[in-house]
């Protein structure tokens, strides 16, 4: 009887492990180390649905600017128009996420603007 438990407990504990991870991110263009012309866009894409809570460009000086509005609906890839000029210099991309299990996930890349 208990073994019989036991072979039913560890492929639940397995199942519920693999549903309760955070999001990754696992593609983000530009690329993480990236020397790129100015981007019109930022492309993220994660293992799973999130729901963008928060995202900003930063400059290495502190400049911080906020992207907003973010897309409301869940989704496991996003593409972000960036409006305005990015002069060269290094960028770091800060973002925030809730999944879909509701846990919360955050990350950032960063990327060069060249001169074209």
């Amino acid at each position: 009887m208990f073994r019989s438990r036991c072979f039913l407990l560890v492929p639940a504990l397995l199942v519920s492990g693999l549903l309760s991870a955070h999001a990754k991110i696992t593609l983000t263009r530009p690329a993480d180390g990236d020397f790129v012309a100015a981007p019109q866009e930022l492309v993220l894409e994660f293992d799973h649905a999130v729901r963008l809570t928060g995202l900003a460009v930063v400059t290495v000086s502190g400049e911080r600017r906020e992207i907003e509005p973010l897309p409301a609906a869940a989704a496991a890839s996003f593409n972000i128009d960036l409006d305005g000029a990015m002069p060269p210099g290094e960028y770091y991309v800060v973002w925030q996420a809730i999944a879909t299990d509701s846990h919360f996930s955050t990350g950032e890349f960063f990327f060069t603007v060249v001169a074209d």
